[in-house]
């Protein structure tokens, strides 16, 4: 998964930047959406930096994914909610045939490693 991109997390630990640095997107393009857990929602999209794209992966929870879709177009939303009601647990990516879009504000988590790759998915702190 993000074998052919530079993780964005990563770049920002490499650099320096703190956990307690609050990092603004806002104008977020959700294209997918990947059910981790119950109440454990994250999505990946491609972000350029520095001249190059890197893999960002966000992260974030049920309350939190509820003001996501309370900012999408109501088609796009009613979308995604119909089908997050068929099976809300089970993990699995929803792909969206528009992209949700809304701001967030977001810190980096912790490094997480996934079979023989490393990334540092950012975690939602607010949706506006």
């Amino acid at each position: 998964m993000y074998g052919f991109k530079p993780d964005y997390g990563l770049r920002l630990v490499a650099e320096g930047t703190s956990a307690a640095v609050e990092l603004f997107f806002y104008d977020f393009h959700l294209f997918n959406l990947t059910i981790l857990s119950h109440s454990c929602y994250s999505t990946l999209v491609d972000t350029p930096y520095d001249g190059v794209l890197h893999a960002l992966s966000l992260d974030f929870n049920l309350y939190q994914l509820e003001r996501i879709l309370s900012k999408a177009d109501p088609r796009s939303g009613a979308l995604l909610s119909v089908e997050l009601s068929r099976d809300p647990m089970s993990p699995r990516s929803i792909n969206l045939d528009r992209p949700l879009v809304f701001g967030v504000r977001a810190r980096l988590g912790s490094l997480q490693k996934v079979e023989q790759e490393e990334f540092v998915p950012l975690i939602v702190q607010e949706i506006f």
